[in-house]
Order: C-alpha cells, then sequence, then structure tokens
C-alpha cells in the first residue's frame, strides 16, 4: 500500500514543480526567467517562443520523472525503496534548477543578441510609502485564533487519557503556530519599493503584497493545527467515524495545497494588473544580483525577499544569514535520507534486528526507531500469541511501512508499542494497565519461545 501512496507524492511533486516553474515564464514584473525584458517587448514573437518553448520543457520534464517513478511499484526490500524515493526527489528538484539555469542564460542571451538591455535608474524613496507600508497588514490578533484551537483540541484529547503524547503534540502545534507567526512578522518587515513613478500604483502594490502574505501565514496557522489533529482525533472515536475523518484529512490536505498556490496566483495576477497601467516601471538593475536563480547582494539589508516569481519568499545570499540557510538546507537533505534509510537497512539486513531479552524479572524489546522498552513481568496482565494486528490504529511516532512496525501508536484506542516484522507470524501481545505491546522475532519459533518464556514465569 505504501509504494502506490509514494508514486502519488512523487508524481504530484513533479506537476506541481512544473507548474510552478512554468509561471516564471509568464511576465511577473516584466521579468521572464530571471530576466528583465523591455515593456513594449513582452509580447514580441521571440519571447513568447522563449516562454512558450520553457513551459514546455518543464511539463515534458515532469512527464519523463513520473515515468522514472514508476520503479518504486517494483518489488525490493524498505530500505532500497525508500533510498530511491529520496534519489528520485533530489534528482525531480535537480533536474528542474538544471533547466531553469538553462532558461536563464537564453534569455539573458536574447536579451544581448537584440539590444533589449535596460537602463539602470536609481531606487527611489517613498517617505509617505514607507510609513504607510503596512496599512493592509492582517492583524497579529488572529494568531489568538489558532492558539485557541491548540488549547481546544490538546483539552479535548486530554480527556481522552492519552498522556504524554498531548504535550509532545502541544509542543509541535505551537512550535508550528511561533513559526507562522515569526513569518507575519518577517512580512511586516518587508521593505517597500517603489516600482514606478505613480504613487498610488505603488500604494496599492505594497498593500496587496502585505495582506495576501499576512492573511496566509494566518490562514496557513488554522489549517495546519487542525491537520495535525485530525489523525490523533480517529483514535478516540467510534470505528463509525474513523473512515469518515480520513476523508476529512485527505480533503483538508488537498485544500490546503490548492488554496495556498490559488491565493498566491492570484496576488500575481493583481499585481501584474497594477504595473500594466503605469507607464513608467522603474529597472534598479536587479537582474545583476538573481545569479543562478539565487539572490546575492552584500549591500541589500533585506534577508528575506520577495521571488521573482512571485509565488514565494527567497533570501538574500550576500547576507551571513542567507548564507548560513543555503549552507544548511543540503545539510538537512542529505541527514533526512540517512535518518530514513539507515534504519530500514538494518531492519532488511540485520540478522536479528527486533530483539529481546528476560533478565531479572524484566522482559526487554528494542529495535530501531524506538528505544529499549523494559516491562516488569508482574505488570503484564495478559499474553497472548495473535495473528492480525487491530484493523484501527494511528502512528504516533516511529516506523511504519509494509513490512515493518515499530514505535508507538494507537490501536483500538488504546495507546500500544511496537516492535513488528509483517512477515512473521504469529504476533505476541502483551498487556499492561497503561499500553500493550506487539513483538514478533524474525524467526517464528523465536517469538513462540518467548510466549512460553513468559507463560512459564507467571
Amino acid at each position: 500500500m505504501m509504494a502506490p501512496i509514494i508514486l502519488g507524492i512523487l508524481i504530484l511533486c513533479n506537476v506541481i514543480m512544473a507548474f510552478v516553474s512554468a509561471l516564471a515564464a509568464k511576465p511577473h514584473n516584466y521579468v521572464i526567467i530571471e530576466n528583465t525584458f523591455p515593456a513594449d517587448k513582452i509580447n514580441d514573437p521571440q519571447v513568447l517562443h522563449f516562454s512558450k518553448s520553457y513551459r514546455k520543457r518543464q511539463f515534458q520534464l515532469a512527464l519523463i520523472l513520473s515515468l522514472l517513478d514508476l520503479i518504486l511499484l517494483l518489488p525490493m526490500k524498505d530500505s532500497s525503496f525508500m533510498l530511491l524515493f529520496f534519489l528520485l526527489l533530489y534528482l525531480t528538484i535537480g533536474a528542474n534548477y538544471f533547466i531553469m539555469l538553462r532558461y536563464i542564460r537564453k534569455g539573458h542571451q536574447l536579451i544581448i543578441d537584440n539590444k533589449w538591455q535596460l537602463p539602470t535608474q536609481p531606487i527611489q524613496i517613498d517617505t509617505k510609502l514607507v510609513l504607510n507600508k503596512n496599512r493592509k497588514l492582517v492583524s497579529p490578533w488572529w494568531f489568538l485564533l489558532t492558539l485557541g484551537l491548540n488549547l481546544l483540541f490538546s483539552f479535548l484529547l486530554y480527556r481522552q487519557e492519552l498522556g504524554s503524547l498531548i504535550w509532545i503534540l502541544l509542543v509541535t502545534n505551537l512550535g508550528v503556530w511561533l513559526t507562522l507567526l515569526v513569518t507575519w512578522w518577517v512580512i511586516r518587515r518587508l521593505p517597500v519599493r517603489s516600482l514606478t513613478d505613480d504613487r498610488k500604483i505603488n500604494q496599492q502594490y505594497n498593500d496587496l503584497t502585505k495582506f495576501y502574505w499576512s492573511s496566509l501565514s494566518v490562514f496557513l496557522s488554522v489549517i495546519l493545527s487542525v491537520l495535525i489533529y485530525i489523525p490523533l482525533l480517529t483514535t478516540t472515536i467510534s470505528p463509525n467515524y474513523f473512515t469518515f475523518l480520513m476523508v476529512v484529512e485527505f480533503a483538508l490536505i488537498f485544500f490546503f495545497c490548492g488554496s495556498t498556490i490559488w491565493w498566491l496566483f492570484r496576488l500575481r495576477q493583481k499585481q501584474d494588473q497594477l504595473l500594466t497601467q503605469s507607464t513608467t516601471v522603474r529597472y534598479s538593475g536587479d537582474d545583476y544580483y538573481w545569479r543562478y536563480g539565487i539572490y546575492y547582494n552584500p549591500d541589500d539589508r533585506r534577508l528575506m525577499i520577495p521571488d521573482r516569481i512571485g509565488m514565494n519568499i527567497s533570501v538574500n545570499l550576500g547576507r551571513v544569514g542567507g548564507k548560513i540557510f543555503m549552507g544548511l538546507l543540503p545539510i538537512i537533505l542529505v541527514l533526512a535520507m540517512l535518518v530514513a534509510v539507515v534504519p530500514l537497512y538494518v531492519l532488511d539486513y540485520h540478522p536479528n534486528p527486533l530483539t529481546y531479552e528476560l533478565k531479572n524479572e524484566t522482559l526487554l524489546l528494542d529495535g530501531p526507531f524506538i528505544k529499549e522498552k523494559k516491562i516488569p513481568l508482574n505488570q503484564i496482565e495478559d499474553v497472548a500469541l495473535v495473528d492480525h494486528l487491530p484493523t484501527r490504529s494511528v502512528r504516533t511516532s516511529g516506523l511504519a511501512t509494509n513490512n515493518y512496525a515499530t514505535g508507538y501508536f494507537r490501536m483500538d484506542g488504546k495507546s500500544s508499542v511496537l516492535f513488528i516484522d509483517h512477515s512473521s507470524k504469529p504476533i505476541l501481545k502483551l498487556v499492561t494497565k497503561k499500553r500493550d505491546y506487539f513483538y514478533t522475532n524474525k524467526q517464528p519459533m523465536e517469538t513462540k519461545k518467548l510466549y512460553q518464556e513468559i507463560q512459564a514465569e507467571k
């Protein structure tokens, strides 16, 4: 079941990246694929052909990568599957970036060949615009709505006696909430620039940007809180509502992705409509500072800046903070792959990855993705060998693949800890007052042996 879901995620990533990248070929602030063209040349046949070619290449790339992703449907071990997933994901990012670089150079050469270079104008400072730069900024008090939702959901789940999981979830949500509040603060701090000689248009352009970006940060804080809590709610309700809540969860995810893209695209369209009303668009030589799709300007005090597509916020690599961010990004990507792949490699190739030991009237269970569990034998209320896990389960932390399940789960509404190799049967089930434990050894005879030893000790 995991392979089709992961495949769907990769294909969706390919389509979204193709769509968003293709937007760079449509003029925004008279910029087409990182190059600023004269306003009267936007509809020139050469420019139109250049833009169409770039969009075509992006969707061709998405199709090729999606076909390549089908390799994930082949039977393979979990570690190989996850490694291949990361490599395909990084290939998507790298191939997309390569095409962008190629067409940035093509666009620059097109401007040179036709002598379309724009004269650089000094940056114009409008003090009135600076004073009114946050006139349409959404109030930060809206973030109290999200804070209230977090506390309400936590209270409802606390009554279900979920223990420390509630505090972990609350801290996670508060971290997301704080991150988006900081994002709102960054948007508030974004300086304004006079893009035209028309003060009214400049003010409207700034108001649009601040309103759309700040309202998006508030919206994200609300929707992400709901998305994080719904899976846990499914463990505390009647099984009749489990499927319904799962459908709601996936519907909200699609709504979240679609509405975010639509909202930013709507902002981009309105900004372009404003600029077309002015005949005096100012060019301050920004192309010089955008190199290889990255902004580098040591003289610009801004750390966060709007990207050239108008759909995101980028960093200024000329600042120390920008260098740190860009340096950490590849490290995070590599670490994410190692954290996901290495434990799976242990599960796949270690002769005995899920271990047990009976010592001093205590059962010790250990395995990847979870720390060792010590279970006093006198706390075990029941022990049994079963053929199947409970059907209604949600992972709260740990690993869950087609072949393995290790970590903390909610099974039929009760906290459970799993050390499971799905290819091995039977499953040892241990019942204690606080939680249940499920264990399998790679060798079924070892699982049966452990069951008999516990029965003998009780």
